[in-house]
């Protein structure tokens, strides 16, 4: 998904939006980061069933991100 597609698809709501810009604030996420937790949030929403994106979608996407960087022996 190119990032205008991201822009249209992975709209979050206002308290979502504040928890992404937190996690990526403490930690230190590059651009490519935030692109692709929006994207899994976008997956974890459709699997939900929701149109939208929420504060627990996104949480959830920012979860994997730790799993990401620490691999699965981190858990």
């Amino acid at each position: 998904m190119s990032n205008r597609l991201t822009e249209r698809h992975c709209r979050l709501e206002a308290d979502a939006e504040k928890l992404l810009e937190s996690a990526i604030d403490r930690l230190s996420l590059s651009a490519r980061a935030h692109q692709r937790i929006l994207k899994v949030a976008r997956t974890i929403a459709d699997l939900d069933g929701s149109g939208d994106i929420i504060t627990a979608h996104l949480a959830e996407a920012i979860s994997y991100r730790g799993i990401d960087r620490n691999g699965w022996d981190g858990l």
